[in-house]
């Protein structure tokens, strides 16, 4: 999951990414824990029994081999009902964990919106569908088992039948009868152990493409092992004709050209969809372009490793991402060896004295969920001291203050253009207002993406 890039996660529920990560895995987990055992144990169990009924009646035992073929035919046809079942199980299944954890994350503002109601009846469509895929797939199950204890019947009838006649001529005892009747009867316990051992594997297949198909998918931003960016300050550099569209056919850039200078502070604005956030997407790499070249230092971000692009590069957008740790914790995951100073320093450029004053425990008070126990610009002057503390070359703001009041607004603005006169800072804003401190401002208008019923 940490591998793969931004459009995955995007466009792929949380819900259905837990459920693959905890559900799938569990369920694939069971092949080492108990079904290897199980499986072994009933295959021994079958070998024992069926060399005992050859031993004690040879031709009572060759009757019931002609009806082993028997197996493989319903095997075979069963095979894909049960791997369509189960798959259509594992599917509703996470679709109702993805509605929960949507649910779960809104359920404020469901009831702002007075649609409880609604959702509930949401969610009973959801829990339904899962229902009948599960009701499905144990009917198939269930029809699987009884074509094999149908053939094991007639094994029993065609032993009963020859051994009665072979009694009747003399030809057997009634105790080798009983006998091999006994162990008739002990080998539908393997049979059965069978039947259930490959209903699980089924279940288990579909787990295991589930989780192949996350591992196998190939990141749209792929890694790479070439450059490290130097420690120097960044210098942006858009050559000719650089394109990027979300969708094929709908282009957001075209023919984009861009240049900063390094240390250089510079603002971009535009309409809604005119490809803002998707140039800063497109420096810090969770994109790649469709053409043209994305260049910090004169090297293609194409061919610096990762890790030093965005050790080098700071995106922060505008919801702010806190975990649920203490003030230190959330301010550490900028750089872990951060000291107190260091820290002090962040909150002062970040304008965050008054809040850290406020707080019971300092800097060991937790964030709570998603740092819900602060406000919406508290929120985003913590993920702002964090960046600073992480000290990049490039750092991109997007919307990045947009729940901070004026005046804390220009603090925090000061604060940057002081403590970082060498850093290159890239500020994206409906507000030209707000940009007065920048050197250059860029205004984005000619490639804006409509989206349909949008004026």
């Amino acid at each position: 999951m940490n591998r793969l890039s931004l459009d995955y996660h995007e466009t792929t529920p949380i819900g259905e990414k837990l459920y693959r990560l905890e559900q799938d895995v569990d369920q694939v987990s069971e092949l080492g824990s108990s079904l290897v055992p199980y499986a072994l144990q009933t295959f021994f169990n079958a070998i024992l029994v069926v060399g005992t009924m050859f031993v004690l009646d040879f031709k009572l035992t060759c009757i019931v081999l002609p009806l082993v073929p028997l197996f493989f035919v319903f095997r075979r046809y069963f095979e894909t009902l049960l791997s369509r079942a189960s798959e259509s199980t594992q599917r509703e299944s996470s679709r109702e964990s993805s509605f929960l954890q949507e649910h779960l994350m809104s359920v404020v503002q469901i009831q702002l919106l007075h649609q409880e109601k609604s959702q509930m009846q949401v969610f009973l469509e959801r829990a339904m569908a899962r229902v009948k895929a599960l009701n499905h797939r144990n009917v198939i199950e269930i029809l699987f088992r009884t074509s094999y204890m149908a053939v094991i019947a007639l094994g029993t009838i065609a032993i009963l039948s020859f051994g009665s006649y072979q009694v009747f001529v003399g030809a057997l005892t009634v105790g080798g009868l009983v006998a091999s009747y006994s162990y008739m009867a002990r080998l539908f316990d393997p049979l059965n152990a069978a039947v259930d051992i490959y209903s699980r594997l089924t279940r288990m297949s579909a787990s295991i493409r589930r989780i192949l198909e996350v591992v196998e998918a190939t990141p749209s931003v792929a890694e790479n092992l070439g450059y490290s960016l130097p420690f120097t300050c960044a210098r942006i550099r858009r050559n000719e004709n650089v394109s990027f569209s979300y969708t094929s056919g709908r282009p957001v850039l075209q023919k984009l050209d861009l240049k900063l200078e390094a240390g250089e502070k510079v603002g971009l604005v535009g309409v809604s969809g005119s490809g803002k956030s998707t140039i800063a997407k497109l420096v810090a790499r969770l994109y790649d372009a469709d053409c043209g070249t994305v260049s910090i230092d004169g090297i293609d971000v194409r061919n610096v490793k990762l890790e030093s692009l965005r050790t080098h590069t700071c995106y922060l957008m505008q919801e702010a991402v806190l975990l649920d740790r203490t003030l230190k914790e959330n301010l550490l995951l900028g750089k872990p060896s951060a000291t107190v100073e260091e820290m002090r320093r962040a909150i002062e450029i970040a304008d965050l004295e008054e809040l850290f004053l406020r707080l019971p425990k300092g800097w060991e008070t937790p964030l709570g969920p998603r740092g819900n126990t602060l406000s919406g610009g508290e929120r985003q002057r913590v993920a702002l001291a964090r960046a600073v503390l992480q000290c990049p070359s490039l750092l991109l703001l997007d919307e990045s203050t947009s729940a901070l009041d004026a005046p804390s607004e220009r603090r925090v603005f000061a604060n940057l253009a002081k403590y970082f006169p060498h850093q290159t800072i890239v500020f994206i804003s409906h507000r030209i207002t707000a940009l007065k401190w920048v050197d250059r401002i860029f205004v984005l208008n000619q490639w804006c993406h409509r989206r349909p019923g949008n004026t």
